[in-house]
């Protein structure tokens, strides 16, 4: 059986190639999502520790790990490496590209939110394009200082941010988007001084983000993506993935 750390656009990917291939697998995810099961596809949610994982791989015969979740889960990440390399599973990583580095004196590089907290000024405005998750390690400035979140307009979602306290009329509720006009309508509206992200490539149409802040004179702050553990072999594209699987399963 092979295990799926999906939850992303990468992770649908990766179900539509197994379920092609006519591999049973299990698609795993941190929180509930609509999934549909069928005789190839079975399902599961909740977070896993090192030995949950481990138990789980051993209970379900997993000879094969695919992560294709979120490049920013570094928990995950780390626990899937440190049991699977314990194990000898093999992990492929589904990744996204990152995309070459833009040189302008509005776009900066972080490797850390902390780093990030050093470069907002007083009485700027900020739009976090973090995720919900974010909310939290953020507190220190938002609870200062004005701030806007985008997150997921889902329950588990506003949930988190009730939790720590933040004003709701500062939540904006939607999907990360292409379309560049409604990023821009967003800062401008909010009169937005920064943006902060994360370096989430293609999928995370990082692209569209800083041409959304350069063109309404934002500066842009942009987390760099960790670091990927070196027991996992990385692909980046649904063809060598396929390659990529036969050969560690030997077909």
């Amino acid at each position: 059986m092979i295990l799926v750390f999906g939850g992303t656009t990468e992770g649908k990917k990766v179900a539509t190639l197994l379920e092609s291939l006519a591999m049973p697998f299990v698609y795993s995810t941190k929180t509930n999502i609509p999934f549909e099961e069928n005789e190839i596809a079975s399902y599961r949610h909740g977070a896993l520790d090192e030995q949950q994982l481990e138990e789980y791989l051993l209970n379900n015969e997993i000879h094969t790990i695919i992560n294709a979740s979120h490049p920013f889960a570094e928990i995950l990440h780390s626990t899937i490496a440190k049991v699977a390399e314990r194990l000898q599973i093999p992990v492929i990583r589904f990744g996204r590209k990152l995309l070459s580095k833009i040189i302008n004196p509005s776009v900066f590089y972080v490797d850390s939110y902390d780093a990030a907290l050093e470069l907002f000024e007083k009485n700027q405005i900020v739009l976090a394009l973090t995720g919900v998750q974010s909310i939290k390690r953020l507190k220190p400035w938002w609870e200062k200082q004005a701030t806007y979140f985008r997150i997921l307009d889902r329950p588990e979602s506003l949930a988190i941010a009730a939790e720590s306290n933040f004003p709701e009329k500062q939540l904006i509720l939607g999907l990360p988007s292409e379309d560049l006009k409604k990023e821009v309508s967003i800062i401008e509206a909010n009169d937005i001084n920064v943006v902060l992200t994360k370096e989430t490539g293609d999928s995370g149409f990082l692209n569209t983000k800083i041409e959304a802040a350069l063109q309404t004179n934002s500066q842009i702050i942009i987390i760099e993506q960790p670091k990927i553990p070196t027991y996992f072999k990385v692909v980046f594209d649904v063809s060598t993935l396929e390659l990529l699987i036969l050969k560690t399963l030997k077909i």
